[in-house]
């Protein structure tokens, strides 16, 4: 019995029930988060960590520090911001810099 059920089965998922670190497409259907491994294939190094207090950090991706399965908006949970402390803040990849290509 197949466990994947096609996009046209499914119901979006509603507004109040979406989960914040996720991206959610026109239709409301959850998009799959980048994983750590899908980052570092793409040439990312680091994550950036970006807090509510305004500070914005970059920590470098250590070979496990997370899974290569993990994903990537999901770091934040295990971090803290070093200027306020504040747990859980936002994690996106931080691309390479490509003016130089």
């Amino acid at each position: 019995m197949p466990t994947h059920f096609p996009r046209a089965a499914r119901s979006p998922l509603p507004v109040h029930l979406r989960n914040p670190r996720r991206a959610y497409d026109v239709d409301g259907f959850e998009i799959t988060p980048m994983t750590f491994q899908q980052a570092m294939d793409k040439g990312v190094h680091a994550v950036r960590v970006i807090c509510d207090c305004g500070h914005v950090e970059e920590t470098p991706i250590y070979v496990g520090a997370w899974s290569s399965t993990s994903f990537v908006p999901d770091a934040g949970m295990s971090l803290r911001c070093r200027a306020c402390s504040k747990p859980d803040p936002q994690t996106v990849p931080a691309w390479p810099d490509q003016a130089g290509s």
